[in-house]
């Protein structure tokens, strides 16, 4: 699925330690890299370093020099959380496989999200110029991507935050502010683009199948069992259990829920939370028979 949501002036310091060296030094998650057009414009590649990212996040190159009009401003916008996470089969499947698994698995998620990035800075126009802003056209987009796996309650859960910053490039090299609207109207795309794109990635790369049960948001990977995905589900167990205290049902009491039980996720390492098997391996995940490939890497 793919989320939307601001990146507010006050909670800069936490993207901002999202990008701190020692974070991913004490075993945390992998260092964030540069996406998109624009970011190759400005000649950003490779890992996200902070005081790159603060720069951007202000509407700034990282020499110093404006990119928006308002850059720098106390109440600017600075850019949108577009994250995307792998349905819980697959989270699943990361967390128990061995490390080239995890690795494979890793690979196709990140080429699923820049296929649905790639939607969006290819096929919308994401900024506009001229009177009143009359001019729309495409974008070339900068995003700092983190990689993360585990929900708040430190279930596996494989996802990316796409840091989208409202600073963009233009074909004739002109800068300016990113559209947020288009974006939101194509929300169901993206998000469906990149699991439809992250399935094939999996059939491809490891041999799976992947399938879609009816009325499902979600597709599931064919041997990864529910009982193993329920028992690494415990977020979204204590969002039920607060609903079933207070008998509510709506999606709005569920938005409350889920705010009012977040929690810190800590900085434990990435080895250890991967090491965590609530059984043996031939009752926890599945069976490697069913690929010829897996077989040959020695399953899970």
């Amino acid at each position: 699925m793919m989320s939307i949501a601001f990146m507010g002036t006050s909670g800069a310091d936490y993207y901002l330690s999202l990008a701190r060296e020692d974070y991913y030094l004490k075993g945390g998650e992998p260092p964030g890299i540069w996406w998109g057009d624009g970011a190759r414009d400005l000649k950003l590649s490779g890992q996200v370093r902070p005081e790159v990212f603060h720069a951007l996040f202000r509407g700034f190159t990282p020499e110093g020099s404006p990119l928006v009009q308002n850059a720098g401003k106390e109440h600017r916008q600075p850019g949108w959380d577009l994250t995307f996470s792998a349905p819980k089969p697959v989270s699943t499947l990361w967390s128990q496989g061995d490390e080239a698994l995890r690795r494979e698995i890793q690979t196709a998620h990140l080429e699923a999200v820049k296929a649905a990035l790639g939607y969006l800075q290819e096929e919308i126009e994401l900024t506009r110029r001229g009177q009143a802003g009359s001019k729309k056209e495409l974008a070339g987009l900068i995003a700092a991507l983190f990689e993360q796996g585990t929900s708040l309650e430190l279930d596996p859960n494989l996802h990316t935050h796409a840091l989208l910053m409202n600073v963009c490039t233009r074909r004739d090299g002109s800068t300016g502010a990113v559209l947020s609207k288009p974006i939101y109207q194509r929300k169901m795309v993206a998000g469906a683009l990149y699991r439809t794109e992250l399935a094939a990635q999996l059939e491809s790369r490891l041999g799976v199948r992947c399938s879609l049960p009816e009325k499902a948001f979600a597709f599931t990977v064919e041997g990864v069992k529910e009982a193993l995905n329920k028992f690494f589900s415990k977020r979204r167990g204590a969002v039920e259990e607060r609903l079933n205290s207070r008998g509510l049902e709506s999606a709005a009491a569920a938005a409350v829920a889920t705010l009012d039980t977040r929690r810190h996720k800590g900085e434990r390492s990435r080895r250890a939370r991967t090491s965590l098997r609530p059984g043996e391996p031939s009752d926890a995940t599945l069976d490697s028979r069913r690929s010829r490939r897996w077989g040959e890497s020695g399953g899970i």
